[in-house]
């Protein structure tokens, strides 16, 4: 069983953060979209498959993650503000050759160590695989054996897309977690139904 995934995970809190959580001030949907990628990066840190974490961010949430002393151990790539695929494949390009990788989405604040270690698990018997998000139209995670071949297709519906690529979706039901990015109120009911990390509480309470 192969341990030394490496994971990517894009952070950007520039141009309008979270804003389908529009019942929220902009200052707030900021603290929250940060507070999702802390614990998100706190999870894949956690997890005894990664590596390493690198983060592709904007500076603003490059600053607002390196200062905080709970998150040590990642390594970060600025954001060539480029898109989101660009931004992945610019952390693909950090990894090892002989190293796979995982495309995580930064909004994932229910994930755990233990659910990413299962997803990653199945992973590791495919060339290229997907997990979908909770609606079944996006993705939450792509991965890859190679680096160079991850050839992310994020944006729009992107599962459809990552499936037409010939990626292998991993359908695991006990993925509930690692389903459930937020971009919306609905989605951010859900995630407090579901449990989210202590950063994400933090930011609620």
């Amino acid at each position: 069983m192969r341990e030394d995934w490496w994971v990517v995970i894009p952070v950007r809190t520039a141009g309008g953060a979270k804003s389908r959580l529009s019942t929220r001030p902009a200052p707030q949907r900021v603290s929250l979209a940060i507070a999702f990628a802390r614990d998100t990066i706190s999870a894949a840190l956690a997890c005894p498959r990664v590596a390493s974490v690198v983060v592709v961010g904007d500076a603003p949430a490059l600053d607002a993650l390196e200062a905080l002393e709970a998150l040590q151990g990642f390594s970060s790539v600025a954001d060539p503000a480029l898109g989101l695929n660009d931004a992945l494949r610019l952390g693909a390009s950090a990894v090892p050759a002989q190293g796979p990788v995982a495309a995580l989405m930064a909004d994932l604040p229910c994930l755990t160590a233990d659910i990413l270690a299962l997803a990653l698990d199945e992973a590791s018997t495919r060339p290229r695989a997907f997990v979908c998000d909770a609606e079944g139209i996006g993705t939450t995670m792509l991965t890859a054996l190679d680096p160079s071949s991850l050839a992310p297709r994020f944006g729009g519906r992107s599962r459809a897309a990552h499936a037409a690529s010939g990626a292998f979706e991993i359908a695991d039901l006990r993925l509930g977690p690692l389903r459930r990015d937020v971009d919306s109120e609905v989605d951010l009911w859900d995630a407090q139904r579901i449990g989210p990390g202590p950063a994400t509480r933090e930011a609620l309470s």
